[in-house]
């Protein structure tokens, strides 16, 4: 009770003050723990359990991961199944594939796969079978991702399962495969959601298919009636500046509700203004930027490299004043890079 309610001073007492502990008694304390984000003493209360369960150790993984701490919880999942022996379920499972997934580690979503066939779970369990999916695409072999979905029963296959694939064909750049497996989805008899849109709004930017994505933008408003979100404008906008239609983009940008617009969208039409060459959008657009949020440096430089490249000196030694004016910062650009080793 007192640690659904977030009263954890309160649940620790109690903890401390019981005469005997079993241990139901101690994952309810852990996981409360890691729910609240207390990870670090959740952790000391994990070392001091006397006998650990399955639930016990995917509770404690579980928070590592979700603290994007996903080293440490690829070392507790390796030293619980190796080394304490101690059988991951199909929970553990899908709180450490989340793991493989922001590390790129495609060979431990591979061993990951070969264990859950073994003990049934990737065909028991439509949520194991949806996230191998996932993990498969997001560390970049959509091809293992594919040929997974493709082997699963259609009638297994629910809304995330297509969108997951979906998803995944997005990022790897296959936008006409996407399209094609959203329409193959509909045939089936499934009705997509708002995440189904923007994942195939992605696939439609990511392949420069304006035409086609502004297709399913109205289908998701007129034939299934779902309300956009600043991430299907978001897209739209991108598509149409990726392709050079910058008026239809800007128009699109101009009629998002006040409430909901960001300064994301007006960024990436401002790269788009920025490659095409418009100098008079780029500064419409850099006005708007500027209203939401005026100190981030990264604007201020792209403007002054459009006016740069347009052969507009002084504009774009006034617009450096300005932002020298303003003490305006850019931050560092950073990278993930996955090292690996043969033997």
């Amino acid at each position: 009770m007192y640690v659904s309610s977030g009263v954890l001073a309160a649940a620790r007492l109690v903890f401390v003050e019981m005469p005997e502990r079993n241990s139901v008694t101690w994952n309810a304390m852990i996981t409360g723990l890691v729910k609240w984000g207390d990870l670090e003493l959740a952790r000391s209360l994990f070392d001091e359990m006397p006998e650990k369960n399955v639930v016990s150790w995917t509770g404690i993984i579980d928070g590592y991961v979700r603290a994007n701490r996903f080293t440490e919880g690829l070392a507790l999942f390796r030293r619980m199944s190796l080394c304490e022996g101690v059988k991951p379920s199909e929970i553990t499972v899908l709180a450490i594939l989340p793991a493989a997934s922001n590390m790129g580690d495609l060979k431990f979503c591979s061993l990951i796969h070969g264990y859950g066939e073994k003990r049934g779970f990737n065909s028991g369990d439509i949520r194991v079978a949806n996230s191998i999916i996932d993990t498969y695409a997001k560390c970049g072999c959509i091809a293992s991702a594919s040929r997974f979905f493709e082997e699963m029963a259609d009638e297994r296959k629910n809304l995330v399962s297509w969108t997951s694939i979906i998803s995944g064909l997005a990022m790897h750049g296959m936008g006409r495969e996407a399209m094609h497996t959203f329409e193959r989805m509909e045939k089936a008899g499934l009705h997509p959601n708002r995440v189904t849109f923007l994942s195939v709004l992605n696939a439609c930017s990511h392949a420069g298919l304006a035409d086609e994505g502004l297709r399913f933008f109205d289908k998701m408003v007129n034939e299934y009636h779902i309300s956009p979100d600043m991430k299907h404008y978001g897209c739209v906008v991108d598509i149409l500046g990726r392709t050079g239609r910058l008026e239809e983009a800007e128009r699109m940008a101009l009629s998002i509700p006040t409430e909901i617009v960001d300064v994301v969208m007006w960024r990436a039409l401002l790269g788009a203004c920025s490659f095409y060459g418009n100098v008079q959008m780029a500064q419409r657009v850099t006005t708007k930027i500027m209203e939401i949020e005026s100190e981030y440096g990264g604007d201020f430089v792209l403007m002054h490299n459009i006016f740069t490249s347009a052969g507009r000196f002084e504009d774009a030694e006034n617009f450096r004043r300005v932002m020298d004016g303003r003490n305006a910062f850019k931050a560092a650009g950073h990278s993930l890079v996955q090292l690996t080793t043969s033997n």
